[in-house]
């Protein structure tokens, strides 16, 4: 392509174009950085408030970079940095009253690391052994300094998660799609991460401003050791992230793409070839150091190709040396403990290849259609629109799954109704000291809706009149979403008598609810498919405003709020019987399987079913039943909680005598979701009814 200039000028003008299609616009980035931004301010009041744990979290990488695509399925980067923990570089800096950790650097020590020695937190003095926490995981060495080993958290997180534990470098995780950093921070940069500064540059970037900016970031010290190291549990890597993020924040659209289609390449054509020991850090090493050696000129759309030629051309360099050097770090190479003398004739061979022939290489990648978007191959894709939807509606879930997460963890951690109480407060005390007033009011929202739930079931299991201040929590909570709240206060309703009550309000919020309405789980399975019209919804609303007028939130009930369900939901808190099911169970993600859990509509139908069925009215009855029997198996698409939704129907067809029909519901239930099932306990009981219909002399007598 060296050799025709125009051709690669019309090539690069159309990547561009394709690439703006597959998502990555300057709009797009925005908003994918503003989402992650928001996840980071919002986690960190969330684990103040709901585990009194002093943390700031960041999310680093693609996400917050918004360097990703569809296709890419990028994972989530987030750091979580222990504040309870002070680090100080030498004595001097020592103050009483928190954990204090000292960096131990000698010239020895492997580049970009050190170790952590524990001191006394009210004296400027080292710990002995047996005064360190039994919690921390530590190591005394030979000349009795008490170091922090970087595997200090693995021994709970293997103990919470068992089999589902992973580590991966620094990270720690229970989740494919996350990778969990647990780490200490310096406030400054230490000993040689303040080579970004101090060699030198050609000038024009990065950008006087934003060094000044970078020399104010803090190091972070992440828990893995050194490659080569015959004591790496013992050391902790520096880490630049603030300063890293900073520059690519500083990128305009088309550096943005330059860099989004490298990492494409490399998990097209480098992945497969030694997985991910290449990785995206490599890449962004080298657009890093090709945008502060070639002219800012050069960077234009028509020269989108070439730009990328030039980033290849940076890491064939240091494939030759087989030396990657790291952008702000002295001393470090990246292919340590990477990469394998093996491993560089082949790459050099693919990327010698790939820089002299870059559009074949192009016109061969399937991630997002690339290669036929290019090459106009007759097939149909997703279109700039289409994808733009699509982006909008992967962030909009990841931003509910956070506000909502205020009220979903605080059920699974809660014994009493004082713990909401206190959670309450604490978001109250928050709220004016935060910039995320807004939100965490309306998280709020969630919290009094529970606390309703909560104490209006004591009052029903103590047989005592449920007080004017529940109905007032009630109403606070209204809109929280569209249905959640309703539907609790309908549930209290029915089950303390007021059926009439419960109708009224059934009947209000079927009113509410809309063909545009997105019905939303904080589980797994929250699967239901939205309408476009809903998606251009979000697109163009705040995103408060969405969730009030157009999101159906599943309705959660906990043991606490037993007297507030219809009995025949009670089961659902005890799907787990088995071995086979705890097996079967993921203890992060499915720690739901203890609650109740049930989409909006179906619950809506079974409760004016079941009101109805009070009240005497047959044909309201009858056609409650009807739309509960076309959401399962029409409507649902046998998404969500469908297993619940057919639980109820089952309910009600044996309410109406319709055992096979009943048995229909719970066999299909079993075959969809096969462990951790509440219809086990249905089946069962329908047997056992059914064994007694062979003794009615017996089962009167028992019954007297």
């Amino acid at each position: 392509m060296d050799r025709d200039p125009e051709g690669q000028h019309v090539m690069s003008l159309k990547l561009s174009r394709v690439l703006r299609d597959i998502g990555v616009t300057r709009q797009m980035v925005d908003r994918k950085r503003g989402t992650f931004l928001f996840i980071e301010k919002f986690t960190t009041v969330k684990e103040s408030i709901t585990d009194n744990t002093e943390v700031n979290a960041f999310v680093f990488g693609s996400q917050s970079e918004g360097t990703t695509t569809i296709d890419m399925k990028s994972d989530t980067d987030m750091l979580r940095c222990f504040n309870s923990f002070s680090v100080i570089k030498d004595w001097s800096e020592w103050e009483p009253g928190q954990f204090c950790l000292l960096v131990i650097k000698h010239d020895y020590s492997p580049p970009q690391h050190c170790c952590l020695q524990m001191v006394d937190s009210y004296r400027p003095l080292p710990l002995t052994q047996d005064s360190v926490p039994e919690e921390l995981d530590i190591e005394e060495t030979m000349d009795g300094m008490v170091l922090l080993k970087n595997t200090w958290v693995d021994n709970i997180l293997k103990k919470n998660y068992g089999s589902f534990f992973r580590k991966q470098g620094p990270s720690r995780s229970y989740k494919k799609d996350l990778d969990l950093i647990d780490a200490f921070r310096y406030s400054g940069l230490l000993f040689e991460c303040n080579f970004l500064f101090t060699r030198p540059k050609p000038g024009h970037w990065p950008r006087p401003e934003i060094l000044a900016k970078a020399h104010e970031c803090d190091t972070f010290l992440v828990p893995q050791g050194h490659a080569e190291s015959d004591q790496s549990q013992l050391e902790w890597r520096f880490s630049t992230s603030l300063i890293e993020r900073l520059l690519m924040f500083d990128l305009n659209i088309l550096k943005i793409q330059v860099y989004t289609f490298l990492k494409i390449l490399r998990k097209s054509f480098f992945k497969p070839l030694v997985g991910d020991r290449l990785s995206t850090f490599h890449f962004k090493t080298a657009l890093l150091f090709t945008l502060e050696t070639y002219p800012p000129e050069i960077w234009q759309k028509r020269n989108l190709l070439q730009c990328v030629i030039y980033c290849l051309k940076t890491l064939q360099r240091w494939f030759n040396r087989r030396h990657c050097p790291h952008y702000t770090i002295s001393g470090v190479d990246l292919f340590v403990g990477k990469l394998r003398t093996w491993d560089f004739p082949k790459l050099s061979a693919v990327l010698s290849d790939m820089i002299d022939n870059i559009m074949d290489y192009v016109l061969q990648i399937e991630m997002d259609q690339i290669g036929d978007r290019m090459g106009d191959r007759c097939r149909v894709f997703s279109t700039r629109y289409e994808n733009t939807l699509a982006t909008v509606r992967y962030y909009f879930g990841t931003t509910l799954n956070n506000i909502f997460n205020f009220y979903w963890i605080s059920t699974y951690k809660r014994n009493d109704i004082y713990e909401t109480n206190g959670i309450i407060i604490k978001v109250q005390e928050t709220i004016f000291e935060s910039d995320l007033w807004a939100e965490l009011q309306h998280a709020q929202k969630f919290l009094y809706q529970d606390l309703a739930s909560v104490t209006a079931s004591t009052c029903l299991r103590l047989n005592n009149p449920i007080p004017p201040d529940v109905y007032r929590l009630y109403e606070a909570s209204l809109d929280s979403d569209l249905t959640s709240s309703r539907l609790k206060l309908a549930s209290t309703m029915y089950c303390s008598g007021q059926y009439e009550r419960a109708a009224l309000i059934l009947t209000y919020t079927e009113v509410l609810l809309h063909a545009d309405v997105s019905q939303w789980s904080p589980c797994y399975r929250s699967d239901h498919v939205e309408t476009e019209r809903f998606l251009q919804t979000v697109y163009a609303l705040p995103f408060l405003e969405v969730i009030k007028r157009h999101v159906a939130c599943s309705v959660v009930f906990t043991s606490l709020e037993i007297c507030c369900i219809p009995g025949l939901l009670v089961y659902e808190m005890h799907r787990t019987i088995s071995p086979e099911d705890f097996h079967h169970r993921h203890p992060g993600s499915d720690r739901w399987m203890d609650l109740v859990v049930i989409d909006s509509k179906p619950f809506m139908f079974y409760l004016q079913y079941l009101t109805f069925r009070q009240l005497g009215e047959e044909e309201r009855r009858l056609e409650a039943l009807s739309k509960l029997y076309s959401y399962v198996f029409v409507e649902s698409r046998w998404r969500g909680h469908i297993e619940t939704a057919l639980h109820v129907l089952g309910n009600c067809f044996e309410l109406e005598n319709l055992y096979n029909l009943a048995w229909a519901c719970y066999r299909k239930s079993i075959k969809l979701f096969p462990y951790n099932n509440a219809s086990s306990w249905h089946i069962a009981l329908a047997c056992f009814r059914e064994y007694l219909k062979q003794f009615p002399t017996t089962t009167h007598q028992a019954g007297t």
